[in-house]
């Protein structure tokens, strides 16, 4: 299986993000925990390497400027006020380079409320190979998803606003959900774990989050761990620092519950293309999401580790 098809299959999220996933918790929702001063970071740069090829992951919290493929698809950020105060966008850039892996690029963008979690636009960007981009909208019943892709090899080598093959699709919400329940991305379930409080990190809790055509419910649960060894650069507007330390991290499993309906099997649930067995680790005093870690079909055994930081 090519890395594109595996992207497909497991970055839901990204995509991983679907894209490629609603989030509340099980005592209470991720906005009513977290902390009113945000993520500690802005940039989050991981590295899984092996003799034959190397997986780079970087993840951005930028400003939410808007999209010219959103408007395309009519689904601008005509948002309250009050929620556009909130809003954030992360960016997710994922590279597969050398022997092990065919070298292509994922991209995705997930517009989300930074109080609660919830995610409110989506697009996914597959370049190389058969490209495609898809664009998701969040709405009160379901997600609408907008696919493009080039027609021919002049429209290749275009920007996707001009590509013309489109293909429209809408994923209703499965019966218990209850609008305005948080329906977030995976990939935002770091970000998540970054703001929630202290004292709650002791506490499992639930999230909702919508795939490539699917909503997973998970659960992510505290466990014991082990000392660790860091490395990474922490960079900030102070400078730039290099940490080398050993630490004893707070880790969460994240178990994926994804129902069959009647038209289509269960869906592969994935988070920066980990599919099963996925841990996060965070720094117990910064709460960095250090490493990330899991298995897939095709990869076996996969550990992203923090390489490069920025930090508010």
């Amino acid at each position: 299986m090519s890395f594109s098809k595996y992207t497909i299959v497991c970055l839901t999220v990204l995509l991983l993000a679907g894209a490629g996933q609603t989030a509340t918790a099980l005592a209470a929702s991720p906005g009513s925990v977290s902390s009113p001063k945000g993520a500690g970071w802005t940039s989050l740069t991981y590295t899984h390497s092996k003799m034959l090829g190397k997986l780079t992951v970087q993840i951005q919290i930028q400003a939410p400027a808007t999209d010219t493929l959103l408007k395309r698809m009519g689904a601008g950020l005509a948002e309250s006020s009050e929620a556009a105060k909130k809003m954030k966008l992360m960016a997710v850039d994922m590279r597969a380079e050398g022997l092990a892996f065919v070298d292509e690029q994922y991209t995705e963008k997930i517009w989300f409320n930074a109080a609660d979690g919830r995610a409110y636009r989506r697009i996914r960007w597959l370049k190389g190979g058969d490209p495609w981009v898809k664009i998701y909208s969040w709405t009160e019943k379901g997600v609408r998803r907008q696919t493009i892709q080039p027609v021919g090899r002049d429209e290749r080598n275009q920007d996707p606003i001009q590509w013309t093959k489109t293909t429209e699709s809408f994923y209703p919400y499965p019966k218990d959900t209850v609008y305005p329940e948080v329906i977030s991305d995976p990939t935002l379930l770091l970000y998540l774990l970054s703001v929630r409080e202290a004292p709650k990190l002791n506490s499992p809790f639930e999230l909702r989050v919508f795939g490539k055509q699917q909503q997973h419910r998970l659960t992510c649960r505290p466990e014991k761990s082990s000392p660790m060894t860091v490395s990474y650069r922490a960079r900030s507007s102070s400078g730039e620092v290099g940490i080398n330390a050993t630490i004893t991290p707070l880790v969460f499993s994240v178990e994926a519950e994804s129902p069959a309906t009647r038209d289509r099997k269960p869906e592969i649930f994935s988070l920066l293309g980990l599919q099963k067995d996925i841990r996060i680790y965070l720094d117990p005093s910064t709460h960095l999401p250090i490493r990330v870690s899991g298995r897939n079909s095709l990869w076996g055994e996969l550990i992203l580790d923090l390489r490069d930081a920025q930090l508010n």
